[in-house]
């Protein structure tokens, strides 16, 4: 039953992407209302949602816990070595960011940021690392919790048996262990948010 919440809620969770592009009918006239509507509401029922699940699967999160300088450092330590492995990976896959990169050049560009730094961050990480690692998988050894919360986080995202799913798997180790030293889902969101600016400064400049 674990697992079937888990999926469903990984599919929920895309949901207030879908705000971030272009819609197919709408040619170059963006109903921009539209896309913030989505945005808010999909986040406003999402976030409870993956918070109790969390709790549901015995991971009550202190949103609450004070921040520490060890704390902050190991996120921003973890975004920085992920996305520089990612670098070094990306020389041998064809990325395609043209939908990104048109979003950021459109009147959609407001939601876009809040949408990577922020929304995707925050709902990913309570599913990941409070729900499966914190949850589901608590009873693991740190390191197989760890690994295997990063595999789910890597394949879950689509790309199948890929590079891009590699690059993902980096990213996923770190936030994991982000979680695993600091033990606050507010530094594996950090991570997460800071993660998603290297990869948009890349892809703009």
């Amino acid at each position: 039953m674990q697992a079937a919440l888990f999926a469903l809620l990984f599919l929920v969770v895309q949901i207030p992407t879908l705000s971030e592009l272009a819609w197919p009918n709408e040619g170059n006239k963006i109903n921009i209302m539209g896309h913030a509507i989505l945005l808010l509401v999909s986040t406003a029922i999402i976030f409870p949602l993956v918070t109790w699940f969390s709790r549901f699967v015995n991971n009550k999160l202190n949103f609450f816990m004070p921040i520490s300088i060890k704390g902050f450092s190991i996120a921003s330590l973890a975004a920085v070595l992920s996305q520089l492995i990612q670098s070094l990976i990306s020389h041998f896959v064809a990325s395609n960011n043209e939908d990104i990169i048109a979003a950021f050049h459109s009147p959609l560009r407001l939601i876009l940021l809040i949408t990577l730094f922020l929304v995707s961050p925050i709902l990913e990480e309570i599913l990941f690392q409070g729900a499966l690692q914190g949850g589901i998988l608590r009873r693991l050894p740190p390191i197989a919790s760890i690994m295997l919360t990063a595999l789910i986080f890597s394949f879950a995202h689509g790309y199948g048996f890929s590079m891009q799913t590699v690059e993902l798997l980096v990213s996923g180790l770190g936030y994991a262990i982000v979680y695993q030293q600091t033990k606050d889902i507010k530094m594996a969101i950090l991570s997460h948010g800071l993660a998603n600016i290297i990869v948009m400064l890349v892809i703009l400049f």
